[in-house]
């Protein structure tokens, strides 16, 4: 009857957390999901699968983003009917695997949050492979703690089910290859306090089967991958490897950058009450952290060991720091919220001695909060592509000319509109200004246009006046007009 009633429930949450990534998920592309319709999406499935620029291929996104739209047409929903499925079908497994590692209550509750949450639904409605990363991490993770569980009694359907959702993460993102290691880790000790060797055996047979069938499915890349993590692409444009090694002056202003970056994220929706909400969240998580760590120590670990091996090894290369390489970690973070939430209930109950049901009241207030910052997702697009280009033309001349600079520049080239004029230089934009009309010039990514084109920027800001500022939910994602200003009558 349990069952059945679980089965009931999940099934009305993940209806739930479609009608969420559902709505409004045909607003303005952003800078990476046009990358990936250009360059690769519009291949064929197969080229799609051969073809490797840089780190902006995720591969299986990509040859699945390609029969979508081979099949339904090109449209923005087509492109993102892979990450949306995949970000629907992690709240069933999510459920699962939380079911597995806690008790009923906190296993709804933290379902419930991953559905309510900002971040999931933004990365569901995203043509890249996050939400496969999440979707095969929770797998992936499932289906080793089962086995943990019981090697000999679950037999190998578990550990092969593990090796195959650990492929599939990796098709989906390369940052995936942090959470194996992790995993592997984490079950070698346990496997060796036990003294279980057979066991052992298998875990390292997965390992060997998953090594194998991921060399195999980038098998026709492997030299591009190798050209592009090594600096020698020639492909620089837009995520080459010479233009992220060497734009960069140092990790440690990166990892500032990026430390930024996470907490506009994070508190772009709540900016009042964020950082003291934020404060409060370190502690209900660290809570959680350790109550894990006494009682489910692959949860603690698997939090934290993957983020250590990914900033050991982005130092180690000095390449930038974006938060949402480290997403594999939401399932895992939401778990500890939720099991530090309840800790936390469960003591202020003992010692207040209010009534049992004062042991929700935490959880709720925060599911309560996830609820609140949703609202901010659908109110802007992720980059105001169409909207920005739609008022610069109401206000503009006859005679006006309409420019785009920086990376802004390739979505109106190669999908909103090719027809703009794309300047490349100061040279290039002071040319276009005249005595007979105005120049309007739209940027946006204020970060790269401080690293790659300080001058145009400094331009910009000296000899133009900011028009209109069109918000994102993109960090560092808005859009700015800027427009000459009238030359005065003779």
């Amino acid at each position: 009857m349990s069952i059945k009633r679980d089965t009931i429930l999940i099934s009305a949450i993940t209806g739930l957390a479609l009608i969420l990534r559902l709505w409004q998920i045909n607003s303005d592309l952003w800078l990476d999901e046009i990358i990936t319709i250009v360059r690769y999406m519009r291949l064929s499935p197969f080229e799609a699968l051969l073809t490797f620029h840089s780190a902006n291929q995720h591969l299986l996104n990509s040859v699945l983003g390609s029969i979508s739209i081979h099949v339904f047409g090109e449209s923005v929903w087509a492109v993102r009917l892979s990450a949306l499925l995949f970000g629907v079908a992690t709240i069933p497994a999510f459920f699962l695997l939380a079911r597995l590692v806690t008790e009923r209550r906190e296993a709804i509750v933290a379902t419930l949050f991953l559905t309510l949450s900002y971040h999931h639904v933004w990365f569901t409605q995203n043509a890249r492979g996050y939400s496969g990363m999440i979707f095969f991490t929770v797998l992936s993770t499932f289906f080793l703690i089962r086995w943990l569980g019981g090697p000999e009694k679950a037999g190998r359907r578990d550990l092969l089910w593990f090796s195959l959702s650990g492929v599939l993460g990796m098709m989906s993102l390369l940052s995936f290859a942090f959470i194996p290691v992790g995993q592997f880790l984490i079950a070698l000790i346990q496997l060796l306090k036990s003294r279980n060797w057979s066991a052992l055996r298998l875990l390292i047979s997965s390992g060997v089967l998953m090594v194998a069938l991921t060399l195999l499915g980038y098998a026709a890349t492997i030299p591009s991958i190798r050209s592009y993590f090594l600096g020698d692409s020639e492909d620089n444009f837009l995520g080459g490897s010479g233009g992220i090694s060497q734009n960069l002056a140092s990790f440690s202003s990166q990892l500032e950058a990026g430390w930024k970056m996470l907490l506009d994220g994070l508190i772009i929706a709540l900016p009042a009450v964020a950082i003291p909400a934020l404060l409060i969240g370190v502690v209900i998580a660290l809570t959680g952290w350790v109550s894990y760590l006494q009682r489910m120590r692959f949860i603690a670990w698997i939090l934290v060991l993957p983020s250590l091996f990914n900033i050991l090894l982005l130092a180690q290369l000095n390449w930038i720091v974006f938060p949402r390489s480290f997403l594999y970690i939401l399932p895992f973070g939401i778990l500890v919220l939720v099991r530090g939430a309840f800790v936390m209930s469960d003591w202020a109950v003992r010692r207040s001695g209010s009534p049992g049901w004062g042991v929700h009241v935490l959880p709720v207030l925060m599911l309560i909060a996830c609820a609140v910052t949703l609202p901010f997702n659908y109110k802007y697009p992720k980059q105001n592509y169409t909207g920005s280009l739609a008022y610069t033309r109401a206000l503009a001349g006859p005679d006006d000319v309409i420019a785009v600079v920086g990376y802004l520049e390739y979505g109106y080239r190669y999908l909103y509109d090719p027809e703009l004029v794309f300047p490349q230089s100061v040279q290039e934009l002071e040319a276009l200004r005249g005595p007979d009309h105005r120049l309007w010039v739209l940027n946006s990514f204020t970060m790269d246009m401080k690293m790659r084109l300080p001058d145009i920027r400094d331009y910009l800001k000296q000899e133009f006046q900011l028009e209109q500022v069109f918000p994102g939910t993109l960090g560092d994602g808005n859009v700015y007009l800027r427009v000459s200003p009238e030359q005065a009558e003779p």
